[in-house]
């Protein structure tokens, strides 16, 4: 049979372990050596980091490496739809078709079906993550998100419009589309970046505002 407190106490001469604050108990209201301390945060700031580092070098990867370098090679120099912010006409698509021929716009195609298509549904859920975490506004919330979605979105879309529109140049309002959808690829981008810029500012503010109000764990002299 176990030993209850008063017993323990008696036996070990009042060296048993204070028992620790109730349930409820306020910081003030504690005595000495009732403080535990919290548990360790979670490290979901980590991983969400480490996400957005992993899709943004992804990203880069595609559009400022193998675009550019499959760009010069297979298209004779000529810009691909993806480095073109204002969109391009029906003139420089039937170039560009021209130059590539059936296997370089086979392996443009290629492009966009394999790292082309993981680039940016993984900078989508990666800045997901991020403005979940770090957006307190369920209203702000959606409405970044809705960003995010976006460029995901219409990356996608742009994508399939530039491949469809270099096998058809003739076809005006193909040619259209693509367009349409790279000049919206560009403004999500920038929209993009500045969600980033935004959330990581609030972030840190609210990191120094709860830093701010902590109170100091060192001794007091």
């Amino acid at each position: 049979m176990g030993l209850t407190r008063a017993q323990k106490a008696r036996k070990h001469g009042g060296r048993t372990a204070a028992p620790g604050p109730a349930r409820g108990t306020r910081l003030h209201e504690a005595g000495p050596g009732e403080l535990r301390p919290e548990p360790t945060r979670s490290s979901s700031g980590l991983v969400v980091g480490v996400a957005m580092a992993v899709s943004a070098i992804l990203w880069l990867y595609v559009h400022a490496w193998i675009l550019p370098r499959f760009g010069a090679a297979a298209a004779g120099g000529l810009s691909l739809p993806e480095w073109m912010p204002g969109g391009f006409g029906q003139e420089h698509a039937q170039r560009l078709a021209t130059a590539l021929g059936e296997q370089g716009r086979a392996q443009y195609e290629a492009v966009h079906r394999s790292s082309g298509l993981l680039a940016p549904l993984f900078v989508g859920l990666a800045w997901l993550l991020f403005v979940a975490v770090n957006t307190a506004s369920r209203a702000r919330r959606w409405l970044r998100s809705a960003v995010v979605l976006g460029f995901a979105a219409v990356s996608l879309a742009g994508n399939a419009a530039i491949d469809a529109a270099l096998a058809d140049p003739g076809d005006g309002s193909a040619v259209t589309t693509a367009s349409v959808l790279v000049i919206a690829r560009w403004v999500l981008l920038v929209l993009l970046l500045a969600v980033t810029v935004t959330v990581s500012v609030e972030a840190v503010r609210r990191r120094r505002s709860r830093n701010a109000g902590a109170p100091d764990p060192r001794p007091r002299r």
